[in-house]
């Protein structure tokens, strides 16, 4: 699950989802689904942002790769947070 900054506009939003969708697939990962949840309240402020666009992917991923994914989503400013699940 992603967390976008809800200034951003749609094209600065497509281009950070696109980024994640060819991080998996380059990294020999598959892209399940990524649906927009749309704009939510947080549960606390981040900063001074009190809404964020939430995005749940679904992908497979090596295991490997994960802790990679993870740093390149924590170093993305368009992200304010995220969240990876392992489902078995």
């Amino acid at each position: 699950m992603l967390i976008l900054a809800t200034d951003l506009d749609e094209e600065a939003a497509t281009a950070a989802t696109t980024r994640v969708r060819n991080y998996v697939t380059t990294r020999g990962g598959e892209v399940h689904s990524f649906d927009l949840w749309g704009r939510r309240r947080l549960a606390y402020p981040i900063g001074r942002r009190s809404d964020g666009m939430y995005h749940v992917a679904r992908i497979s991923l090596p295991p490997d790769q994960t802790i990679e994914l993870d740093r390149a989503l924590r170093l993305n400013e368009q992200i304010l947070r995220h969240i990876i699940i392992s489902v078995d």
